[in-house]
């Protein structure tokens, strides 16, 4: 008896499917459960079917199938796939690439000979994988584990499978003529952290003609009040696949897990389709900051003939200055600087003293530096002397401990005086390290809690996060109480991460 198997697609899904023909790159972003990995899998198996067969009535495809680990293959790809491939005619090789081949008989009394390999790549060093590998089409599964070079490894690996040979006819210039139906390459993933290469590379450019991204509804909808600001969540009834998700039920009892844990980036990324924290996987050091909250709605202005604040990370050769001026009882942070690659003296030079003499006419500048930072080997000056010679009055701050930058950080993105701090909108990367993007780095252990480093990690959000230290220290005189450090904290995470981002 034939077996029967119906896939009947939701509705994004099946205009993904649907424009098989229009674009070379398709991807698909949704919630977990929602039914994107089955879906590409279906979109492979069309591919497959609509192959031209050979003079022999086979129709061969090869396709690679990619993740970031072969754990993941194995328990949730590979597991997709048998859901749906009968057993009887496939074969499955628990090999470094796993295989897996199937020979599907067709109505029409052709054979489908399906070939999967299912390859890990963790990073942009295992890219070499992919060398002369020759496939039909590749399937990047869960692409926020991936490197973004895979896009275009991948693209340049597909149209090469079935080989001319398998017919052996020429064309009219002699050449074996080419009989791959369909060359391309689709994929998937829940949302991204917002500085993750998905979101300049499809959500917040203009795509490629040759490329689409179909986004499915979010799982839940979020409502605040108006009044109290008190924020709830309910079933998006558009949402895709609920039949199989026990009506959304699943994503009700998601959101309690992750609101129990203190997952308030799960609860953007997997349920609401919204971007999550810069950083990744790590623990934000900042606890207090709320973007809603700290960051203005349109670029602060600059007052001219006003003391500023310049606090300044002088470490290295990745300077970064912010700056601060208190404007009707809160302070403003109006601009902030980076050097790539650039020496202290370079920076003041050429990026700081321009800045300040474009946009702060008249402002009586103190800058506040990194106290650890040695004289320069070549000049032997220090950085406060670098900036003296500049023109430009320094200190250093008070300390360079860490508890104690923590500590007057706390306090100064502290809610209980609301308007204490106002970020300017185009200082986005010290925005991203407060929201995250400056963090604990998680551990490789076992156990029942995640482990996390008890130093931040140096990352490009780190010179941001230093220069913000050490301008809370010098503007709370590096006098901290524990006590309120710690309600500002207990204050902060009952009100803050309601996701509105």
């Amino acid at each position: 008896m034939t077996q029967v198997v119906t896939y009947k697609p939701y509705p994004t899904m099946a205009r993904f499917h649907n424009d098989v023909d229009k674009y070379t790159f398709r991807y698909i972003a949704g919630p977990p459960g929602s039914g994107k990995s089955v879906g590409c899998f279906w979109e492979l198996m069309a591919i497959a079917i609509r192959q031209e067969p050979t003079p022999q009535k086979v129709r061969p495809t090869k396709f690679g199938v990619i993740r970031s680990t072969y754990g993941e293959l194995e328990r949730t790809t590979l597991e997709t796939m048998k859901m749906w491939l009968p057993a009887k005619y496939t074969k499955v090789v628990h090999s470094k690439p796993i295989k897996v081949h199937t020979r599907l008989p067709l109505p029409d009394g052709t054979i489908a000979d399906i070939q999967f390999d299912l390859i890990a790549i963790e990073s942009p060093y295992d890219l070499g994988k992919l060398d002369s590998y020759e496939a039909t089409a590749i399937w990047l599964n869960e692409m926020t584990g991936l490197p973004a070079a895979l896009v275009g490894k991948a693209g340049e690996r597909t149209g090469r499978y079935p080989p001319s040979n398998m017919w052996g006819d020429l064309d009219e210039d002699g050449n074996p003529r080419n009989h791959c139906t369909y060359s391309g390459v689709i994929g998937d993933y829940n949302y991204p952290p917002k500085d993750h290469w998905l979101v300049s590379f499809l959500h917040e450019n203009t795509l490629p003609e040759s490329t689409m991204l179909y986004e499915q509804p979010a799982a839940l909808i979020e409502e605040v009040e108006p009044t109290t600001g008190a924020v709830s969540y309910r079933i998006n009834r558009l949402a895709e696949n609920l039949s199989n998700l026990d009506g959304g039920q699943k994503y009700m009892r998601d959101l309690s897990n992750y609101q129990a844990l203190g997952e308030w980036d799960l609860i953007n990324t997997r349920l609401l389709c919204r971007y999550g924290r810069a950083g990744g996987d790590g623990k934000a050091v900042f606890t207090n900051f709320d973007r809603e909250f700290h960051v203005a709605e349109e670029k602060l202005e600059v007052l001219s003939h006003t003391h500023t604040l310049v606090s300044i990370d002088t470490s290295g050769i990745h300077p970064c200055a912010l700056f601060w001026q208190h404007v009707r009882g809160a302070w403003h942070i109006t601009d902030g600087v980076y050097g790539e690659e650039m020496g202290l003296q370079e920076f003041v030079e050429d990026v700081l003293v321009p800045l300040i003499t474009l946009r702060y006419p008249g402002c009586d500048i103190l800058c506040v530096c990194d106290p650890a930072n040695a004289r320069n080997a070549l000049t032997a000056t220090s950085p406060t002397e670098t900036l003296e010679e500049n023109g430009l009055k320094a200190i250093l701050a008070p300390t360079n401990n860490f508890k104690d930058r923590l500590r007057a950080s706390e306090r100064l993105l502290s809610k209980t005086d609301r308007g204490r701090l106002i970020i300017s909108p185009h200082v986005a990367l010290l925005i991203d390290a407060l929201d995250g993007g400056y963090q604990y780095r998680k551990l490789k252990a076992t156990g029942i809690t995640d482990q996390f480093s008890t130093s931040p990690l140096k990352n490009k959000y780190s010179h941001w996060a230093d220069a913000f230290q050490y301008g809370a220290l010098h503007l709370v005189s590096g006098t901290i109480d524990d006590d309120e450090a710690d309600r500002a904290r207990r204050v902060a995470q009952a009100s803050i991460r309601r996701g509105r981002r």
